[in-house]
């Protein structure tokens, strides 16, 4: 038996760390073992240049213990998903881009979003997304995806992955064998995909091969069940080594998503055996999001309480095909440290958004009262914390004209809140907002208020509705009621729940560049 079986396992492993520099731990801990890389998250972030000192520490630390570049990773899409949002921005969403019907508009992004990782030391995109988003209710996909068309997703997949790639950055598909189909988040829960194995062949899974044959180096199993199937994706080996390896060729790294989601730990009885059941089924890397430190005391737990049939000891340990795949993708991300030489596109996201945003309904464009208007936000529980979410509605009330330092003294009771407890909006509290209990007693929506000027009293003058999940037309309705404006910012296809004499500026996200033009959009004629 191998003395340690974290030593094998740990160059199949992709991990977190706690915060903006490396702790002493981790530092150990990535020392000791060598794991293929790590991914960041928010948390991470303080600033364009302390992240670039945290990628620079990491290399440093890979090159002196292994000689070996790590595989730096971000989840950064654009739009809500923007990991690095604090150091380079917020991009715009796929679905925006989608939204352009320009495949330039989407390759200039691509291209340019990459830049921007390669400018901090992150070399890996966990993106693009290509799930296409069929199920309208699908609360985690959304706006994150291309669109609901085979055909546009497809393309704009290949069309995605070769820009990245042009500009020095590996990119990873996700999720397959396709997210799209499911109304259920695989973070918290399994999800079941309305469509079979064969209605994926003939759907879901052509933008992955389009993809992959643009180049893409990883692909990421979705923690989904296919109808008629038992296993999740991540450790069905019928899709991992049938559907994937066989049927479309692919012959790079196959990586997990997050082992820790819930969707993950559903399906199997123990850490050991999801490790152990995801190898087999053929993934090269298995991902997890929280620390090294909490990540390898786990493992280590789970290997002495199954030291026979933990993946790291002989007989369990990832196949050599499986680690010649993994060096393979530690070459290519060697191989793009050179220095790269390409102009900036400073004006892409703000193309997308013009050419992206519509508006919609029958209602005059809303003059907003001299004396004080109020604007009501809606989000999930805890949204209102992201930094992207933060940033949007700040730059949405700068474009709407708001005096910064605004607002009033929450009511009595209000969710019960007080002053501090809202204000702050985006950096500094420059808008501050103020908790309001959600219309209806919605117990899976936080609603915050600005009033910009005078107060004013009666029904909200704009509404934005944040909210990434789905919701009824019932409860659209009443988020919208009494509304001049309403901006449909998270989930997109709340616009046609609305009644039809409400005007609405559907975003596709909430990225930057739609913030700064809601205030200009607000008055400009439906079409």
């Amino acid at each position: 038996m191998t003395r340690d079986p974290l030593e094998k396992l740990s160059r199949h492993l992709v991990v977190g760390l706690a915060g903006p520099a490396l702790t002493d731990g981790e530092r150990s801990i990535l020392s000791r073992y060598p794991v293929s890389g790590v991914i960041l998250f928010d948390r991470n972030v303080a600033g364009v240049r302390s992240l670039m000192e945290l990628t620079q520490d990491l290399r440093r630390v890979f090159r002196e213990s292994r000689g070996a570049v790590p595989l730096i990773a971000a989840d950064h899409e654009g739009g809500v998903v923007s990991v690095l949002a604090r150091a380079i921005g917020v991009p715009p969403t796929q679905m925006a881009a989608g939204r352009t019907g320009d495949a330039g508009l989407c390759e200039r992004l691509f291209a340019e979003n990459a830049r921007r990782l390669r400018s901090c030391g992150v070399n890996l995109l966990l993106g693009p997304v290509a799930d296409v988003n069929s199920e309208t209710l699908n609360p985690v996909i959304g706006s994150r995806s291309f669109g609901e068309d085979e055909g546009v997703v497809s393309n704009l997949t290949a069309v995605a992955v070769s820009a990245a790639r042009r500009a020095g950055v590996l990119t990873c598909l996700k999720h397959f064998p396709g997210h799209g189909s499911s109304a259920v988040d695989s973070h918290l829960a399994l999800g079941a995909l309305a469509s079979s194995m064969d209605e994926l062949r003939r759907t879901d899974v052509r933008p992955f091969a389009r993809g992959a044959a643009a180049g893409a180096e990883c692909v990421m199993m979705g923690h989904v069940v296919p109808r008629g199937r038992r296993l999740p994706a991540t450790i069905d080996p019928e899709i991992v080594g049938g559907m994937l390896r066989r049927e479309l060729g692919f012959e790079g790294v196959v990586m997990t998503d997050a082992l820790e989601m819930e969707g993950a730990r559903a399906a199997a009885p123990s850490l050991a055996d999801l490790c152990r059941a995801s190898l087999e089924a053929g993934c090269d890397t298995l991902l997890f999001s929280k620390s090294a430190e909490e990540v390898f005391a786990a493992l280590q737990s789970a290997a002495a309480d199954s030291p026979a049939g933990f993946p790291g000891t002989d007989g369990n340990a990832p196949s050599p095909s499986s680690a010649a795949r993994v060096s393979r993708l530690l070459d290519a991300a060697a191989a793009r440290e050179k220095e790269w030489d390409l102009p900036n596109d400073p004006h892409v996201y703000a193309e997308i958004a013009r050419g992206s945003i519509r508006v919609v309904g029958d209602g005059p464009p809303p003059v907003l009262p001299a004396g004080g208007w109020r604007a009501v936000f809606h989000a999930e529980k805890g949204e209102f914390e992201r930094f992207p979410v933060r940033r949007f509605i700040e730059r949405s009330l700068r474009s709407l004209g708001a005096p910064a330092g605004a607002g009033r003294a929450p009511s009595a009771g209000a969710n019960g809140g007080d002053a501090a407890s809202g204000a702050a909006a985006g950096p500094g509290g420059i808008f501050p907002l103020v908790p309001l209990e959600a219309p209806g007693g919605d117990p899976g929506l936080e609603s915050r208020e600005y009033v910009a000027a005078a107060p004013a009293d009666s029904g909200a003058d704009v509404v934005f509705l944040l909210n990434r999940r789905p919701v009824d037309a019932e409860t659209a309705r009443r988020l919208a009621a009494g509304a001049r404006l309403v901006v449909v910012a998270g989930w997109p296809y709340a616009a046609e729940l609305l009644s039809p004499e409400i005007r609405a500026i559907v975003t596709y996200g909430l990225y930057d560049s739609a913030a700064d033009l809601v205030g200009g959009y607000a008055g400009v004629a439906a079409k």
